[in-house]
């Protein structure tokens, strides 16, 4: 009796056993029939722009041919798509695969350009490229008149200027001899100095609400100032794309910095976040070597380096609008006793309250008010 109680236990656990196994095969084999394949899209290097050539420079409002052939004549395409600027411009159904496009942003420089084409077998040929733009405008050209000359320290290795509150206050540059100084516009005397440690070459300058910004030029490093006291309260790395710093401005409520390049960089001026790049061109092409900067009635004023040009900027679309030059400002004498090539033009202070520009360079004797004319 016990024998056969044991065997009919042992066999009823054994056919549990396997009743079980087989009931959660098929819930397995049930779940995994029910899985659909996800289908995954393969993107390829199957086409080539004919036109236009990678950063190709066009006018602004200039209608850009786009020209697009499969690399291999066994690809068979269905459609393209077209993006620029990132948003979908055309599609193209059927051969021949060209359009024209006119970006419509209005900004100079670099515009992206992104061709997608749909083929029979299932793949997209991708192809990503990019033109710049040009300003469409000749720039108008300025000439000047020297209102008043005053004394400046030919010392002084301008790299950035600015008026403020009847005072004139100036960056100067090279190793162990950068300074951040308040003058006093009548005779170029110095009220107040700060002298940068060894290492640091000073660059542009700039004020904001009680506080002066102060670059330094490879070291990428930014001093905040006390205004009053001349005190550093602060500092900061700008991000430009060359990783250097040379000139500064105040643009509302922005900083506005130049690294020598054709771009401006715009700063949220207490983050010191950058907030944007807009790159400069004329009706010619890029301006390059972008240095010390001032902020105009609108407008940004930036010295051309190793140049006597100034060129006037819109700081919305990068484009220039005019341009002076102030090769003839220093007399032949004045210019035979600077010390060295680089000794040009540098420096653009405004005084709002008065409507007064003044402008100075590296090493120059003297500081100038001027005005522009149109010629």
């Amino acid at each position: 009796m016990q024998i056969s109680t044991i065997l009919s236990l042992a066999v009823f656990f054994l056919l549990s056993s396997c009743n079980g196994n087989s009931v959660n095969r098929d819930k397995v084999n049930a779940t995994s029939s029910a899985q659909t394949t996800e289908k995954t899209i393969e993107f390829v290097n199957s086409l080539r722009i004919k036109k236009p050539h990678r950063a190709d420079v066009f006018s602004y409002g200039e209608a850009i041919e786009i020209i697009i052939n499969p690399k291999r004549k066994k690809i068979t395409i269905d459609s393209i798509q077209i993006f620029g600027d990132g948003v979908l411009v055309k599609s193209l159904q059927e051969k021949p695969w060209t359009f024209k496009w006119t970006p419509n942003k209005p900004k100079m420089g670099k515009h992206s350009l992104k061709i997608m084409a749909y083929q029979e077998d299932g793949k997209i040929g991708l192809v990503n490229t990019y033109i710049n733009l040009k300003s469409d405008v000749v720039p108008i050209n300025y000439s000047f008149e020297i209102v008043k000359s005053y004394p400046h320290d030919k010392s002084a290795y301008t790299q950035g200027l600015f008026f403020h509150d009847g005072f004139l206050y100036e960056g100067t540059g090279q190793h162990g001899e950068s300074s951040l100084r308040k003058v006093k516009l009548e005779n170029g005397e110095a009220l107040s100095m700060l002298s940068l440690e060894q290492e640091y070459f000073g660059e542009g300058i700039t004020y904001y609400q009680g506080k002066i910004i102060q670059l330094t030029w490879n070291s990428g490093k930014a001093f905040v100032i006390d205004a009053e006291t001349f005190d550093k309260t602060d500092t900061f790395y700008p991000q430009t794309n060359k990783r250097e710093c040379w000139g500064i401005t105040t643009m509302k409520d922005e900083l506005v910095i130049s690294d020598g390049s054709n771009s401006l960089y715009f700063f949220d001026p207490n983050s010191y976040e950058r907030k944007r790049v807009v790159e400069v061109y004329d009706n010619v092409g890029k301006i390059d070597s972008l240095n010390e900067l001032e902020y105009i009635d609108g407008k940004i004023y930036a010295n051309v380096w190793l140049t006597d040009r100034i060129v006037i900027i819109d700081p919305a679309t990068g484009k220039v609008e005019g341009s002076v030059n102030l090769g003839s400002i220093l007399s032949m004498s004045d210019k035979r006793k600077l010390q060295d090539g680089d000794d040009v033009l540098n420096g653009i202070a405004y005084d709002s309250d008065k409507d007064r520009i003044f402008v100075t360079g590296k090493r120059w004797p003297k500081m100038f008010e001027i005005k522009l004319k149109e010629k």
